[in-house]
């Protein structure tokens, strides 16, 4: 199995790349199927978060449940500082990709 370990995709739609200006050349929908034919013999990837929200996380974990196995893992985003943190990691961690 040959992984690659860093991959994002995005919907702009979504409204929380605030980093992202829409004159940018990626200021477009990137998702698994723009991927799929750059991957060569890469059979696996993880999926990082490109904005803090929890909301990019569910996201994430969503396209990595319809990945057909593509997706095995998922780096997602937490507010750390917060009072509920171990209550919002525990459920991200225990869901399987």
């Amino acid at each position: 199995m040959q992984v690659d370990a860093h991959q994002h995709v995005w919907q702009v739609a979504r409204g929380d790349y605030h980093w992202m200006s829409p004159g940018l050349p990626i200021a477009r929908d990137h998702g698994l199927d723009d991927l799929r034919p750059l991957l060569g013999k890469v059979t696996a990837t993880v999926l990082v978060q490109a904005a803090q929200t929890a909301a990019e996380t569910d996201f994430l974990l969503a396209v990595a449940h319809g990945s057909a196995g593509l997706v095995r893992g998922v780096v997602g985003w937490v507010d750390l500082a917060a009072e509920d943190a171990p209550a919002q990691v525990r459920p991200a961690r225990a869901t399987s990709c």
